[in-house]
Order: structure tokens, then C-alpha cells, then sequence
């Protein structure tokens, strides 16, 4: 018996409806109920010529289902632009409705049909807030509503209006952009009252006014337009030039022998002239130059210049045969450098390493070395090395090496360095403060004290349980080293040893294991029917692909499917109603698999609760 009850809790007895169920049924549908309502709902036992005692239980119907992500899309000066996300089953249509507080006893009420899911309200006001509210209708009534408060746009002026950049017959107006504006209009007026204008499309934000006189004031003035309606006027003042000139000339990149020179573009010049020499007081050192360069141009490298010398350059524009103002600048070469960061970095009996740092400008350097009371030797070298190893000296003896970097046909200023070779019958000296500084999955970064007069380092490892030893030479400046392709989740002795010419120091021993691979997170199963699931989890960085399997609790029979990097669900249909699955993922990387995941899922149908009008009752016999 299914019966509705009264505001009181009791049943009323003239909606109440009977329903017979055949003896080997347990579970029954009751449909035809009312939203958001209360049910008693009782059940009888039925024998030949008997009714057992009822049993009866109380339940409430959902209500119907509402409008989600109700918004505001787009704003207007006297409309707002709604959206929404329908709810899910068939619907009869939507109802809006906003109340006009500035009008009392005036509404709006709006009736869309049942597929639409954004709506655009005209008729408002300026600047005012609406609290706006939206019905789903069904056909067995509407749903509860859901509101929003939108407010209309202000009418605003242009911000941040600029005029600038002016020749003699142009200026550029350039302006921020206002929300909801369909467009500006643009007016400029001379001092003498001739006055032009042009309307712009919304997607403008800048403008170059053309055909004015020049030497003259100009009162430009821009205004935002909405539709029929025009915003504020903003005003800027701007004047044109007296005659056409460069505004500014710079000097940059300047070097031993080298100077970029820049400057702005003047409108209607068919070219430049740029000319330079020497100031009075370094007259000698450079002869002047000039040449004339193409109306497109407003950069040049100046070349071959001498070195720490004061230039002065003057640059003009061209208008066919004449020739307007120039504009002067002034830039003093640099003097040819010393080398930097000349340093010894290593040295044994017979060797010495040297390294320096790059030198703008050099074309080569020049080194060179001697021991007491014997000839100097002498190497040049391309200005991309930056390195040097001498070889063949004498052991136990002291060395002076002197660099300098080379110019064209001059030679910078030297630097010089003094060293001593080690004796061969010196012991070697152990490497010290030797630890590892960072683990990953499949790799080590090994990290030790530079030890002098060593000619490099070995570095060797071996798996912690036995296996294939490696190793590795690095050079004598080297104060770490990367060990990579190790095995991840393993213990590794690693050993590094000093070498000087061709022997070989006492080895440090450390040790060290590799990080494990990453399992995946966020595994679960969702959206769970009588016959399938959803799995999800959370992408895992770096992988290849994931390996999924599922089977039955009770059974040993496994299913597999092999998923590319990009995935993070995947459905799995054809699963036996009321049973346990075991689902498990990995993570691949190459042919490596990563850990394992587990989540156990039992199938079965959705909760009766995510049904509005339907209820499932269940007898147990």
C-alpha cells in the first residue's frame, strides 16, 4: 500500500494506492509519485486465507532538479548575457524572472524552451544591480529556483589616452580599452578650428592621425561608443613638429673596435647621412668617415674603429637633394683588455693546465711559458679556446706563463702566472669530502674537494650485491660528476681515485641508493552501474604508458589492457552484477613497470537516492 501523508505524518487514505506482487518477487518500482513529498509505504505478507502482518516504512521524494552554473557571460551598458547548465531529464523548459525594484509591481518573465542554455535580457537600466532568478519546468512542475545578482556597465571614458610620437604631419593616439564599448570616436582640432574625426570599430586601441600642418597645436579627443550611446569625451593636447630630425641617437655595444649606432625613424626621409672621426684631442689615432644609408635603416655597426679612442658622430636626414638638422653624439672605444680568470687547474710532473675566461673583441690569444734561465715557448690560439695544456716540462720546476689576447694587429696587455711541477716520486693525495649530493630513480651526483697537481679523476661503481663494475675518467678541474642508467631501488658502492700522469691515488668508497619509481595516485573507481565502472587516477610525470588488469575476487582469470602516457580513466564494461573485482594498475616506463596500485570495487546498481520520482523497495524472504 502506498500512501501520501499530510503535513501531520498521517496517511491520506484517499490517494492511497494498492499494488500486488507475485509470491517469488522482492523487490518493486513505485512510480507516479509527487516531488518533495512524504509516502508510507506498507507491505503484506499474503497466504491462502491468511494476510500476514504489515511492515511499513516512511520515505520523501527528491525534489526536481535544478539549473547549475547559472552566470553572468557578458555585461552590457542595458543588458546582461546569462548562462546555464541544464539538469539532466526531460524538461518542458525554463522560466526567468527578475523583479524590478525600481518599479514596483513590474517584473520580467521570460518562458525559453527546453534545449536553451543562455539568454540575453535588454531593457535595463545603467549601472544597476539585478537579482535574477531561473526555473527548470517539468511537466510535473517547476524546480526550485536558483539567483544570481548582475550588474550592468558604467558609463566610463577612454583611460590612459596618450597622443605622442608626433612629426611634423602626424601623431599617434593610443588608449586603453573600455568593457562593452562597440566602438570610439576619434576627433582632432586645429588651433584655427578645422576640425576632423573618424569612428573606430571596438578592437581598436591605437591610431595615426595623418595630414596635419606642422608647427601647429592640436586638441585630440576620444570618446567610447555603446551602441547609440556615446561615453565621455577624454582630451589630450599634442604639437607637431617645426621640421622633420632625428630625437634620439644612441651608442651601444661599443667595444675595442666595434659601436652600434641607433636612432628613431623619421616619417618622408628619403635617407641619412652618418658621419664620424676622432675628438680633437685623440686626432691621429683614426681618420673621419662618413656615409649615406636608406630610408629604412636606423641602425648601424661601426667597424674598425681604433681602440680607447673619443669618437664623435653626427648623424642627418636626407629629403632628396637636401639635407636637415643633425644630431650629434659622443662614445669612447674601450681599451684592449686583460685577460680574465687566468688560472692554473691542474698540474702534474711533466703537464700544467691553464684556462681563462672569453674577451670581447680578441681574434686570438697569445701564450706563452718559460722555466728559469731558458728560452720562453710560445703558442697562438683561436680565440674560441679557452683552454691549454703544456706539455713535455721539466719535473720540480717553476714556471712562468704569461697570456695576452690579440686583436687584429694588437696586442692587449699581459698577465702573468707562476707554477711548479711536482716531483714524479711525490705520493698521490686521496680525494677529500667525497659524499653524494643528489639520488634519483636512476642516477647519482657525486660531489668532492678539487685536490692539486692532479691530472684528472676515476670514478668507478658497481651494484651493491655483485654485477658489472663501470667507470668513468674525468678531467682535472671537475668537482662532480653525474652517474646515470643505474637501476632503480638498488644499493651501489661507488669508488673515486686522483690520477696524476699515469698513476692512480687510493679510491674513497661511499655508497648510495636510487630512488623508487612513482606509483600511480588517485586510483579509484567511480560511476560504478550493475555491469561497469570507471577507473580514475592521477597522471604520473615521465611515464610511457600504464598497465591496468582486473579480475574476479574468486577467480584467477586476469584481464589486461595496455594505456598510452595521455590517459587518466577508462571505462571497463561487461563486469557480473554483485561481485567483487580486484583492479590494479602500474606504471610504465619503457619496459619497466613502476609499482602496483590496488582498489577493490563491487558491482552493483546506483543508489535509489540519484532518482527524483522512483523508489526501489526491497523484500527479504
Amino acid at each position: 500500500m502506498v500512501s501520501p501523508l499530510n503535513p501531520r505524518g498521517l496517511p491520506e487514505h484517499l490517494q492511497q494506492r494498492r499494488i500486488d506482487l507475485k509470491a517469488d518477487v522482492n523487490t518493486a518500482m513505485v512510480t507516479g509519485l509527487s516531488t518533495k513529498t512524504d509516502y508510507s509505504l506498507t507491505l503484506y505478507a499474503v497466504y491462502p486465507n491468511l494476510i500476514g502482518d504489515p511492515v511499513t516504512i516512511t520515505v520523501k521524494t527528491n525534489p526536481l532538479p535544478k539549473v547549475s552554473n547559472f552566470r553572468v557571460i557578458e555585461e552590457g551598458l542595458f543588458s546582461l548575457r546569462l548562462g546555464w547548465t541544464p539538469p539532466l531529464g526531460k524538461l518542458s523548459g525554463f522560466k526567468l524572472f527578475i523583479p524590478r525594484t525600481n518599479r514596483p509591481g513590474l517584473t520580467y518573465e521570460q518562458l525559453l524552451p527546453g534545449d536553451a542554455f543562455s539568454h540575453v535580457v535588454d531593457g535595463l537600466e545603467e549601472d544597476k544591480k539585478y537579482t535574477i532568478s531561473i526555473y527548470a519546468i517539468y511537466s510535473e512542475g517547476p524546480s526550485e529556483p536558483v539567483s544570481l545578482v548582475g550588474k550592468t556597465l558604467k558609463l566610463v571614458p577612454v583611460q590612459q589616452f596618450l597622443v605622442q610620437n608626433a612629426t611634423t604631419d602626424t601623431v599617434q593616439a593610443r588608449w586603453a580599452s573600455v568593457k562593452g564599448a562597440s566602438g570610439y570616436r576619434l576627433t582632432w582640432a586645429s588651433s584655427d578650428g578645422h576640425i576632423e574625426n573618424i569612428n573606430l570599430g571596438d578592437n581598436f586601441n591605437f591610431y595615426m592621425i595623418q595630414g596635419l600642418h606642422s608647427g601647429s597645436d592640436y586638441t585630440v579627443t576620444i570618446n567610447p561608443i555603446f551602441g547609440d550611446i556615446e561615453g565621455p569625451v577624454t582630451t589630450a593636447k599634442v604639437k607637431t613638429l617645426e621640421s622633420s630630425a632625428v630625437q634620439t641617437l644612441k651608442v651601444s655595444a661599443v667595444s675595442t673596435s666595434t659601436a652600434v649606432v641607433s636612432w628613431n625613424s623619421v616619417p618622408g626621409a628619403t635617407g641619412y647621412r652618418l658621419a664620424w672621426g676622432p675628438t680633437p684631442e685623440f686626432v691621429g689615432r683614426d681618420r673621419p668617415r662618413q656615409l649615406a644609408l636608406n630610408s629604412s635603416t636606423t641602425e648601424y655597426k661601426l667597424k674598425n674603429v681604433a681602440h680607447d679612442t673619443e669618437y664623435v658622430l653626427t648623424l642627418y636626414v636626407l629629403f632628396g637633394s637636401a639635407a636637415g638638422p643633425g644630431i650629434s653624439a659622443t662614445f669612447r672605444t674601450s681599451p684592449l683588455g686583460y685577460v680574465s680568470n687566468f688560472k692554473v687547474t691542474s698540474y702534474t710532473s711533466t703537464t700544467i693546465d691553464v684556462e681563462w675566461s672569453p674577451i670581447v673583441g680578441a681574434t686570438e690569444y697569445k701564450l706563452s711559458w718559460m722555466a728559469e734561465n731558458s728560452n720562453p715557448q710560445l703558442q697562438y690560439l683561436d680565440r674560441s679556446i679557452l683552454f691549454h695544456r703544456i706539455k713535455e716540462l721539466n719535473p720540480r720546476s717553476a714556471y712562468t706563463i704569461t697570456i695576452c689576447a690579440v686583436y687584429g694587429n694588437s696586442e692587449g696587455p699581459e698577465i702573468s702566472l707562476s707554477q711548479l711541477t711536482v716531483s714524479d716520486s711525490d705520493p698521490v693525495e686521496a680525494v677529500r669530502e667525497v659524499k653524494v649530493i643528489d639520488i634519483g630513480v636512476n642516477s647519482f651526483t657525486l660531489s668532492w674537494k678539487k685536490v692539486p697537481g692532479v691530472s684528472g679523476y676515476k670514478i668507478s661503481w658497481i651494484p651493491f650485491l655483485g654485477g658489472q663494475e663501470k667507470s668513468q675518467d674525468v678531467s682535472a678541474a671537475s668537482t662532480s660528476f653525474t652517474i646515470q642508467n643505474l637501476q632503480e631501488s638498488s644499493a651501489y658502492k661507488i669508488q673515486i681515485s686522483p690520477v696524476v700522469g699515469s698513476r692512480e691515488g687510493s679510491p674513497v668508497l661511499v655508497t648510495a641508493r636510487t630512488l623508487d619509481l612513482p606509483k600511480v595516485e588517485g586510483f579509484a573507481a567511480l560511476n560504478t552501474t550493475d555491469s561497469s565502472t570507471i577507473l580514475n587516477w592521477t597522471r604520473v610525470a615521465g611515464v610511457s604508458g600504464y598497465l591496468l588488469s582486473w579480475r574476479h575476487i574468486s577467480v584467477l582469470d586476469t584481464k589486461t589492457e595496455r594505456l598510452g602516457p595521455g590517459f587518466t580513466s577508462y571505462k571497463i564494461d561487461d563486469l557480473l552484477y554483485g561481485r567483487t573485482y580486484i583492479f590494479t594498475i602500474r606504471p610504465l616506463y619503457g619496459e619497466v613497470q613502476g609499482p602496483i596500485s590496488i582498489i577493490f570495487q563491487r558491482i552493483c546498481k546506483p543508489s535509489p537516492n540519484h532518482s527524483s520520482l522512483s523508489l526501489y523497495l526491497v523484500l527479504i524472504i
